[in-house]
């Protein structure tokens, strides 16, 4: 159970049966087991916050039902699967908004050293190396053509007018990469989006738009190359890019951003300093983070 008073929102309140590693049931309202970017908590995360690519295809916390597994552990053809079934209105939402309901699945081959958990950065210094892909899709229509973690269940992208019950109909794709390596991090997703609006005309060119996005991000503890560096210090760089309608050539958003970060206690006490150049329509910004993450 997760309760937000600043909203205020109930966030998280779930149940997981989990009896059978190859068959685990998941009720209640939480986060949609979909890409690694967003189920990974804020507190085990590489860097301060989440990318530009976040806002736009998270799928983030529905009110539901998921089953997910691993089948073949230790094999060559390990996999791992998560499917669900949600009312598509995200968090905050306890009732759907039409007769539609939200569909997601994700496919993740564990190729190198098993399934790894949704959780970023080589703290754990893999001695073997760990490697998963991942494949998802979502489907849903409601009134939604975007979600974000607040009291709001949805947000209206620019160039999208306020939804009407079922008024869009989503699908969007994901193909994901992760490795983990003696310290070594690297993590890869890119992601598709098409919003249809039912309410216009077949053949308006307004109908449907596509949009694309991406990042790439790694981060190594220097200390195994350099032992004068502390052991706990890692350094970390990513880049990121959304494109909000691929017929458009001018709306390009871009994100390069660099983290440094001491590990006191693993994810559980860290200090981060990131910094960030981000570009939007041809106009750059630079931001600065400093963030000592407590958990307990």
């Amino acid at each position: 159970m997760q309760y937000d008073w600043s909203q205020p929102v109930l966030r998280d309140l779930n149940l997981t049966v989990d009896k059978f590693k190859w068959a685990r049931l998941w009720i209640g309202r939480g986060k949609v087991l979909y890409n690694d970017e967003r189920v990974t908590s804020s507190a085990s995360q590489q860097f301060v916050n989440r990318s530009i690519v976040n806002d736009i295809f998270t799928t983030d916390r529905q009110q539901g039902v998921q089953v997910f597994g691993n089948l073949f552990p230790g094999t060559w053809h390990d996999i791992s699967y998560y499917t669900g079934v949600f009312t598509g209105l995200g968090v905050g939402e306890g009732s759907n908004d039409d007769g539609n309901m939200m569909y997601s699945g994700r496919l993740q081959w564990n190729a190198l050293g098993g399934e790894m958990p949704f959780s970023q950065s080589d703290i754990e210094y893999h001695e073997k190396p760990a490697l998963n892909f991942a494949f998802a899709a979502v489907t849903n229509r409601s009134k939604c053509t975007a979600f974000q973690t607040d009291s709001s269940s949805c947000r209206d992208l620019p160039g999208f007018q306020a939804g009407q019950n079922g008024q869009y109909r989503i699908n969007q794709m994901m193909e994901e990469v992760r490795f983990k390596w003696l310290g070594f991090s690297l993590k890869h997703e890119m992601h598709w989006k098409e919003i249809i609006d039912t309410l216009k005309e077949q053949g308006d060119s307004a109908r449907k738009t596509n949009l694309m996005g991406g990042l790439v991000q790694a981060g190594y503890f220097p200390h195994y190359i350099f032992p004068i560096i502390p052991r706990n210090l890692e350094f970390a760089g990513r880049y990121a890019f959304v494109d909000p309608n691929v017929k458009l050539s001018s709306d390009l958003q871009q994100e390069v951003s660099g983290v440094m970060t001491y590990f006191f206690n693993g994810h559980f006490n860290k200090v981060n300093f990131q910094v960030s150049h981000l570009t939007i329509q041809n106009q750059s910004d630079q931001r600065f983070w400093l963030q000592w993450d407590l958990t307990f």
